[in-house]
């Protein structure tokens, strides 16, 4: 929710109100900062205790405010400790219950992670929820945390997300499973915004992303590291492993209907006589799901084979069944482009690049050069706008082709 501003009466800039969760709000705890209604009135000065339970339930039964600045502080010490009780799979009662002071422990400040190691740590979260998946657990809420920090960070930088994802992919079969559902949850929320779908149906979709292989987690990082093709009993356990999916996450607890529903609907082939918005709902789901299941693995690297060009997997994503574009399609690209941050291109200057972040159109990437025209390594990369047609772009250039490690941190930092 963006800051209200607030108009003081005076010549200086006005005040800028920010929301406060009256669930921080607590006996014998103050606030370093003063608390507020909509209009800007103090109602509890900084450093002040709430007088009593009393008082206490008044406040919390009206939207509070802080001053943006004056909470600045104890916001960004909140978030930190929020973040630590996430990484370290805590429950959800210990989430909310996350306070700024928390953010240390043994005296020590809770360690900085660079974007890229969030996405590692939510990696591991991911898979020891999904090894839990049993009824007197708590997978659910460790399930949920992960999920919504997911969605905050491919919300907050949904071009470095898929940029961090998509390269592993491309680059490597470690932990592929779970990896690959993130990667396919982000895509996914994404077409759904552009497609306008409500929070409940994106609810859904994305927690149907996460859990779509929880029967076969395992089976999918081990046939992604296999030389050898799947044996008769590998390829029985894939067939089935939607149903089996649906079964486990049943038996475990999970009640979202339509979570299940696209779950088990996600390897079918669905009719196609109506337009997209006619279907209904599970059909939806699962069909922008199935596409981006399959769009995501063929351009994923397997120890049996190279990683597809991207190009090609995201123009075989937007075909529908008959072989012709579709309602998908344009919200397709438009969430994840012609060329996906992560992959590889050369541009017309004879540049190698790596993609960025989606442009102004689905072709038009924004890209930084790591290999000059002369073949040679760039001292420092240079970012590039293929709109320009100095740095059009002339093709995919594959990933065994590009002889340099691209420096993660400092192109995101570009960005």
């Amino acid at each position: 929710m963006k800051p209200v501003p607030l108009d003081t009466g005076m010549a200086d800039a006005p005040l800028k109100l920010i929301p406060f969760s009256a669930q921080y709000l607590r006996l014998d705890d103050p606030l370093p900062f003063g608390l507020r209604d909509a209009s800007g009135r103090l109602l509890l000065a900084a450093g002040q205790n709430v007088p009593g339970e009393s008082r206490l339930a008044e406040l919390r039964e009206q939207p509070l405010y802080a001053e943006e600045h004056e909470a600045a502080d104890w916001t960004r010490r909140l978030g930190a400790a929020v973040d630590a009780a996430l990484r370290q799979g805590s429950s959800l009662k210990a989430v909310v219950a996350a306070r700024p002071e928390t953010a240390a422990r043994d005296g020590s400040a809770a360690p900085i992670l660079s974007f890229s190691e969030q996405w590692h740590e939510l990696i591991a979260q991911l898979e020891g929820a999904l090894r839990d998946v049993q009824p007197a657990s708590e997978w659910r809420t460790r399930l949920l945390g992960v999920h919504g920090r997911a969605r905050q960070l491919f919300q907050r930088r949904p071009d470095a997300s898929m940029y961090c994802l998509a390269y592993e992919s491309i680059h490597t079969t470690q932990r592929y499973s779970c990896r690959h559902a993130l990667l396919v949850m982000g895509v996914c929320e994404q077409v759904a915004a552009v497609l306008g779908w409500s929070p409940a149906w994106t609810d859904s979709l994305g927690r149907a992303a996460l859990l779509m292989n929880v029967s076969m987690g395992k089976l999918q990082d081990q046939l992604a590291g296999m030389q050898l093709p799947p044996t008769p009993a590998m390829r029985d356990e894939i067939a089935s492993h939607a149903q089996a999916s649906v079964a486990l996450l049943e038996s475990g607890g999970l009640s979202d209907a339509l979570c299940l529903q696209a779950i088990a609907l996600h390897h079918e082939t669905l009719p196609h006589d109506a337009p997209l918005a006619e279907r209904p709902p599970q059909h939806q789901l699962a069909e922008l799901l199935r596409r981006v299941d399959v769009l995501t693995a063929k351009f994923s690297r397997r120890a049996s084979r190279e990683p597809m060009s991207p190009v090609q997997a995201v123009r075989e994503a937007c075909l529908a069944t008959g072989g012709r574009p579709d309602e998908l399609a344009g919200a397709l690209l438009k969430a994840v482009g012609l060329y996906p941050p992560g992959c590889f291109v050369e541009l017309v200057g004879g540049e190698l690049a790596i993609v960025l972040a989606r442009g102004a159109t689905a072709n038009q990437p924004r890209v930084a050069t790591l290999v000059g025209a002369s073949g040679l390594p760039l001292a420092e990369p240079a970012l590039r706008d293929t709109a320009d047609r100095r740095y059009a772009i002339k093709g995919v250039v594959t990933a065994s082709a590009v002889k340099v490690r691209p420096p993660h941190e400092k192109l995101l930092a570009l960005r």
